[in-house]
Formats: structure tokens, sequence, C-alpha cells
């Protein structure tokens, strides 16, 4: 199985950025930036698409798309986290958890949530609402807006918080970092300043099953600020088994 994160900056409207996406072939695919109009031309079998961007006629939001008879289907979601996506994903005998993730609110300053809790972070407030979601086989991943190199103390803490929880980042995982170091980057800024800020989050599920963790090098000029990241898991270490009721 393929699992495929992609920001894919201005809504994944350039032909090219589809031929690009469509060669990376994916069976699931998480794409913020994404704008709803462009879905239809990357013949997904099933999509999810939100966005907290309401006052913009053609907004970018946040995609989670199945291919190849891969089944999708929204689990108890909080509207006042529109850019936190928790789906189910399952085929004939194979089922996880996904939230999807992209770390960017509009209405919201410095990337802080004002919930029934106060004032937290985003990601801290995912993790308190959706931690049902977060158990067994499953996958936190997307566009987090911070990492090794970018907001590190942050990125650390989550990390940890997520460890205690059974999910590791599969990217040191593969890689055999420390949390706090990186090899790549998947993002580049416009004065050519290089962080990693999109990341899997996996159940031991995925740390077993992992084939290939790929971070490709991307033209951004023609493509995205992002690089995809390709993540190849062998789910005959999952073990067949009956499919979760849909919360």
């Amino acid at each position: 199985m393929r699992i495929v994160i992609w920001n894919c900056m201005n809504g994944m409207g350039n032909p090219k950025q589809i031929d690009y996406f469509n060669n990376l072939k994916a069976d699931i695919a998480i794409l913020p930036e994404l704008k709803h109009k462009n879905i239809e031309a990357l013949n997904a079998t099933d999509a999810i698409w939100m966005t907290n961007n309401h006052e913009n006629a053609v907004p970018k939001g946040l995609g989670v798309l199945g291919f190849n008879g891969w089944k999708l289907d929204l689990l108890d979601f909080d509207k006042d986290m529109e850019l936190y996506i928790p789906v189910q994903v399952s085929s004939e005998c194979f089922s996880f958890n996904l939230l999807a993730v992209w770390n960017f609110y509009f209405e919201c300053k410095q990337g802080r949530f004002k919930g029934a809790k106060g004032d937290q972070q985003l990601e801290w407030a995912a993790i308190a609402r959706y931690s049902e979601q977060l158990q067994g086989p499953c996958l936190f991943a997307g566009d987090w807006n911070l990492g090794p190199t970018f907001a590190q103390k942050n990125f650390v803490r989550i990390s940890e918080m997520l460890e205690t929880k059974g999910l590791n980042s599969l990217y040191h995982e593969f890689y055999k970092l420390e949390i706090e170091d990186s090899k790549h980057s998947t993002f580049r800024t416009p004065t050519k300043k290089y962080h990693h800020l999109d990341h899997f989050f996996g159940s031991k599920e995925f740390s077993e099953g992992m084939l290939n963790y790929e971070i490709p090098n991307v033209d951004e000029a023609i493509l995205s600020d992002h690089s995809p990241i390709i993540l190849d898991v062998d789910l005959s270490r999952f073990g067949q088994r009956e499919l979760t009721q849909v919360q």
C-alpha cells in the first residue's frame, strides 16, 4: 500500500502537478492546499475535503483521497478543527484510522485554537479531541508546519506525547535518527530556507510494515514549494481482521 502526503500549493490546478501526482501511484493521498474543484481531475475512487476559508469563493482546503478501491469514511468530526480530518480507511480485508492534518488556520493567529479548555496550540487540541481515533492501527499525517528545523521544541514535545500513545515518527524510525534531527527537507521558502514540516506518525503496525519512506525532490517553481512524502507499507504485517465499526 502506498500513502502520499503532498502540499500541492495553489490547489492542484496545474496540469504538470496532476501528471506528477498521478505518477506517484498513491492508494491514499493527503493533500493540503487542494481546491475542491480540482478533485475530479485526480480520478479518485473516494474523497473527503474540508476547508476553513469560507469567505473565499474557491478556497484551498485539505483533501483525503482514496484510489484503487480504498474507501474513506468520515469519523466523529469537530467543525471547530476543520483542517484536522478523522477518517476510517478501509478495503475488504484491512482498515485503519487516519487523522489528516493541514496545520494552518485562516482565522486563528499564530496557530492557536481557543477551545473549551482555553488557549491551546492546534495540534495539542487535536490530539486531545481525537484521542479515541488515535488508537489501534492508525496514522496521524499531513503538513504540520513544524518539525526538527522549525518550532523544534514544540515538535519534540508533541512527538513525545504521541509516543506515549503508541505513535512514532515513521521518518525518524526509517532513517534511524533522533527526533531533533533530519537529513531531509520537505519545504523551501522563497528565500531558500529549507525545513522539514510534513510528517507521518504511525502505530506499531505501520512501523513494522514500513517498506520505504521517500522524500523526492520537486521543481518548486513548477510543482510546489513542498516535496511529497511517499510511504510504502506491507499490509501483510497487519493481518486480516474484521473492519471496525465507523464511529
